[in-house]
């Protein structure tokens, strides 16, 4: 792919994976028939992944002097479309409310209102959320973080070098399937510790299933380029 066909610039910055394997015949139900699980070793994974999204522009265009970045708290899995693997969002909770107007009126994505605050000492960090989007349950996140390592490069292979190096999302709008092409260099990751005190995010499963801690690994900055949706099929 090459990076000067960008659209969206984007930075990610204090973002934190925090994975837990889940049973693929229960998140089954909550994923569009169009897509199959993605599954590493036969077990599917299901991720809350925290950030601040910051520097963004369109190509070609100056950032917007205040509109420019944004808190967000997503909930994501792994699928295949036709054997291509990628990122599916269950919902994506931002505190940019144009932001989250245009991403569910332009791409069809799953953004929902709330109100984020990330909180930094010199030894930790913390997000907090709360879910306004009208409609839509209120859920509620807070969970703070403590890095452990210093930022190891991921190995191809690996279990973390199979969830986090994902160059596409996918997404469905009416019968029609959707690429979202992403472009970024590998991932440099610390590993974490994370202490959660309240996750309603994913109410939607068992909660059973979230009593052991996360896999947790912590990136501080990360470049991103968007590239314009691709419509590569249709789904009954």
């Amino acid at each position: 792919m090459k990076p000067e066909k960008w659209i969206m610039h984007q930075t990610w910055e204090e973002l934190v994976f925090m994975h837990w394997p889940v049973p693929e015949e229960m998140l089954r139900p909550h994923i569009p028939k169009a897509f199959e699980l993605d599954l590493y070793d036969g077990q599917a994974w299901i991720a809350v992944v925290p950030f601040r999204m910051n520097h963004i522009h369109f190509k070609g265009m100056p950032p917007v002097q205040f509109g420019n970045h944004l808190l967000e708290l997503n909930v994501r899995t792994y699928v295949t479309f036709k054997g291509e693997p990628g990122v599916y969002f269950v919902t994506l909770d931002a505190n940019h409310p144009l932001g989250v107007f245009l991403a569910r009126t332009l791409f069809g994505l799953p953004y929902v209102h709330a109100s984020i605050q990330l909180k930094q000492t010199p030894s930790r960090f913390s997000y907090v959320s709360r879910r306004t989007h009208k409609g839509y349950p209120t859920a509620h996140f807070h969970a703070s973080f403590l890095t452990t390592s210093p930022p190891i490069p991921s190995e191809p292979g690996s279990l973390i070098y199979w969830l986090t190096e994902r160059y596409c999302l996918w997404v469905t709008r009416g019968n029609s399937v959707y690429k979202g092409p992403i472009y970024h260099k590998n991932w440099s990751l610390q590993k974490a510790e994370a202490d959660i005190y309240t996750n309603q995010l994913m109410d939607f499963l068992p909660s059973r299933l979230f009593k052991k801690p996360p896999m947790t690994y912590y990136s501080k900055s990360l470049e991103t380029f968007i590239f314009p949706f691709e419509k590569k099929g249709e789904w009954v």
